[in-house]
């Protein structure tokens, strides 16, 4: 999967995506339902660099054994504010479990376009949703962290292996989400007549590795996925890579841009590519807000 672009935007306001036209008229309604998948880089491995910028440029590979992600507040609303459907509650998944994996159906929307859809990965709470891709000891592990995102995976290379388990105590919003559908650009969804449409929340894992907060303006410019910097913050070298290690490690400036966005540590660098993991039917970006 060539993904050489992170979003746009890390934090507070982005660009409004170019509109769908509203289906007036057609009447009716359909049913919306809202799936997440980890796609193939975070069921199987994210691969050493093959030589087209969508593996770790300097020869790592990654396998997850967990990518735990606490899903609520999708939120389905038209240009006017008015909201057709909304989540109560949150859902905790593995999606190393292979498979995409259902979230919540909305029966019975409007058929029209519903151009803000925006939804949260936001600390667990012991109200969440266990979903059959998770465990009780997952949402334990989740609760005593204040966890929204957390990861466990082992990082190679040669006969080198780093192993890593973070959790991320944020609360992240991604709102005014859009896609590319039929090769334009659509905000939100647009429902039709007695239809069944998948709006999928894609998470991806390789984010957590690129070494750019923002991409380049300049083409030119690759945003790449890199490890060496994370392995070496490995201090007492027991494998064990931790998130207080990179919070001790000075950001690597030669190879990593936090692109005006602040980031002095590996672990403030990290913990905000954590922000971008949430994506739209599939490659769908949305503007990013801090909880």
């Amino acid at each position: 999967m060539f993904r050489p672009l992170i979003l746009g935007v890390v934090f507070g306001p982005g660009a409004v995506a170019c509109g769908s036209d509203d289906p007036t008229g057609s009447g009716g309604s359909g049913t919306v339902q809202f799936t997440t998948w980890g796609e193939e880089y975070i069921e199987d491995e994210i691969p050493a660099d093959p030589g087209d910028y969508s593996g770790f440029v300097d020869g790592w590979s990654v396998t997850y054994d967990k990518f735990l992600v606490n899903i609520q507040g999708i939120t389905v609303a038209d240009a006017s504010g008015k909201v057709g459907a909304a989540m109560q509650g949150s859902k905790l998944f593995d999606n190393t479990v292979p498979g995409v994996k259902s979230v919540i159906d909305f029966p019975g929307l409007e058929a029209k376009a519903w151009t803000h859809v925006s939804y949260q990965i936001a600390p667990v709470t012991a109200a969440t949703e266990l979903t059959a891709s998770a465990t009780q000891a997952d949402k334990d592990l989740m609760l005593q962290g204040g966890y929204s995102l957390y990861v466990d995976a082992t990082a190679t290379k040669d006969a080198v292996t780093k192993h890593f388990a973070w959790g991320f105590a944020i609360g992240t919003e991604y709102k005014q989400c859009h896609s590319e559908q039929d090769g334009r650009d659509e905000e939100g969804l647009v429902v039709t007549n007695n239809s069944s449409l998948e709006a999928q929340l894609t998470t991806h894992g390789d984010h957590l590795y690129y070494d750019r907060l923002q991409s380049s303006p300049d083409p030119a410019i690759q945003t790449s996925l890199r490890f060496d910097a994370l392995a070496a913050a490995d201090a007492n070298d027991d494998g064990e890579v931790t998130l207080q290690e990179l919070d001790a490690k000075p950001l690597d400036v030669v190879h990593y841009d936090p692109s005006g966005l602040g980031a002095a540590t590996h672990g403030a660098f990290v913990t905000s590519l954590a922000r971008t993991v949430g994506h739209f039917r599939g490659e769908g970006e949305c503007t990013i807000a801090s909880l």
